[in-house]
């Protein structure tokens, strides 16, 4: 009997084993219900609206139409992309016997957070009832469905973990963050097994980073548009904020607002490079050049550089100070015996001579350091003197700039080429000193404010790595400015 007024049957006149059915009957569709993914309303934002009672999936993360090779996801944190790429997986997935290839940093990652991601794994895409059998390892993760669909995860620490495959499509997550070096040949590898395939795929979830193997690809989605073998789509943290945590995103905010790192992490802003510029984007980006200062090992030497100002006015250049040290690792490398050297602090600010020297003072104290650099250029021969005054504890080192800025910061920029440097702490700490770094390129000093954190930071670094006492510095002397009182 149906109750007239919920088209529901009426509890009363069916039995308990019938209502119990009904019942799973129900919360099964509703899980069904739930698990949609993409509704087809225009610019639709994913919130719940008539017929979608559930968050889901935003324009922007609908699979494109027409033919593509590669549909890259080219955006900021939590902006969906993982969970959009599980969802285009298991689309794909559905069409019986395809053969799918995942593929992260590591195998562990591929794991953890392709497959079983609470809420953005495939695991939690995939309903239960299609999964004939799961199969993790710590070398190739299994997911095989009823329909005869399988997919495959991999590490992609090198390409031949992939050879002698055959699939149908792929995925590859977090692709700015694997191995600069293999990168391109373990993609490369994934497309000689996709050669058999009738409709060859890829998505590529990521954040951006200005990385040779991220931007060949964007430059191809760029040139190529017309034809659509590279689909690009963008987009920014906040454009996920329904299913962000407010509290979150307002620590995110001020750690990163503001800053390079920010453009990038947040609004999903791939950085180019400037014409010109010693240092490229993609040398703050290799793996290990920012950590925690307690990260750090023990330093060999420490110093803190100076850059002062000429002047004391309003609108005078500021008075830099860049605090770094120098450390030999413990576990040398391929036989790489060269030092690697640890910036830890760079401010900058407008300051009398005797407040920039006790500036100075305190930076040396604080950090433990061996000696202070000074830059005694254009009439500031006179600032050791005053910090002798100030304290006189402190010691000191005078140096003479005897080229240009860009001549003097040309060898340490090779420093960063080298991956031998880090920035120790938070990305806003170091955010104006790499703002300079990543746009002097040279001019003359009417057409370029002088870098003064990055003079400063030369100045310690080149007292580090350039001096001919060093290890793994030229083996030649060097100009003689650095001569001077230990």
């Amino acid at each position: 009997m149906t109750d007239t007024r919920t088209g529901f049957p009426d509890p009363a006149g069916i039995s308990d084993a019938q209502l119990h059915a009904e019942i799973t009957a129900l919360i099964e569709a509703d899980a069904r219900s739930a698990r949609r993914w993409s509704c087809d309303r225009p610019s639709c934002d994913g919130l719940p609206h008539e017929g979608w009672l559930h968050h889901h999936a935003r324009a922007a993360q609908r699979v494109p139409d027409g033919t593509w090779a590669a549909w890259m996801l080219l955006t900021g944190r939590g902006w969906g992309k993982t969970r959009t790429a599980s969802q285009t997986v298991h689309e794909w997935a559905t069409t019986p016997g395809t053969m799918i290839a995942v593929v992260a940093k590591n195998a562990t990652l591929v794991k953890e957070i392709c497959f079983e991601s609470p809420k953005s794994g495939l695991l939690s895409v995939i309903p239960p009832e299609a999964i004939r059998r799961y199969s993790p390892g710590n070398g190739l993760t299994i997911l095989r469905l009823k329909n005869g669909s399988a997919i495959y995860g991999f590490g992609a620490e090198t390409p031949d973990n992939l050879r002698g495959f055959a699939f149908d499509k792929g995925w590859l997550d977090e692709y700015a963050a694997w191995n600069r070096h293999t990168a391109q040949s373990v993609y490369d590898m994934l497309w000689f097994c996709l050669r058999e395939a009738p409709a060859p795929q890829v998505v590529i979830s990521t954040t951006p980073k200005p990385l040779p193997h991220i931007k060949r690809l964007v430059e191809r989605g760029r040139a190529v548009a017309g034809r659509r073998s590279v689909v690009l789509t963008t987009g920014r943290t906040e454009d996920n904020r329904a299913n962000l945590s407010d509290a979150a995103l307002a620590e995110l905010d001020a750690e990163y607002g503001g800053t390079r790192l920010g453009s990038q992490e947040l609004d999903g802003v791939l950085l180019e490079d400037v014409e010109g510029a010693l240092w490229k984007q993609w040398m703050l980006e290799v793996e290990g050049f920012r950590v925690a200062r307690h990260a750090i090992p023990p330093l060999e030497r420490l110093v803190v550089a100076v850059d002062p100002a000429v002047t004391t006015t309003d609108s005078a250049d500021f008075t830099a100070f860049t605090v770094a040290g120098r450390s030999y690792p413990l576990e040398q490398m391929y036989g790489d015996r060269r030092p690697r050297g640890y910036v830890l602090h760079a401010e900058q600010g407008r300051y009398t001579p005797t407040a920039a020297m006790r500036r100075a003072a305190a930076l040396y104290h604080e950090h433990q350091a061996d000696c202070v650099v000074i830059e005694a250029n254009n009439g500031g021969d006179y600032l050791p003197a005053l910090l002798t005054e100030v304290d006189p504890t402190v010691q000191w080192r005078i140096v003479h700039a005897t080229r240009n800025k860009r001549a003097r910061a040309a060898p340490v920029a090779m420093l960063y080429e080298q991956s031998r440097i880090t920035h120790a702490g938070s990305a806003r700490s170091f955010a104006a000193l790499e703002e300079q770094m990543t746009t002097y390129v040279g001019s003359s000093e009417q057409e370029e404010k002088s870098p003064d954190l990055l003079d400063s930071c030369v100045w310690a670094l080149t007292d580090l790595f350039l001096d001919a006492g060093v290890a793994g510095a030229p083996s030649t002397p060097t100009d003689g400015r650095l001569a001077g009182r230990r």
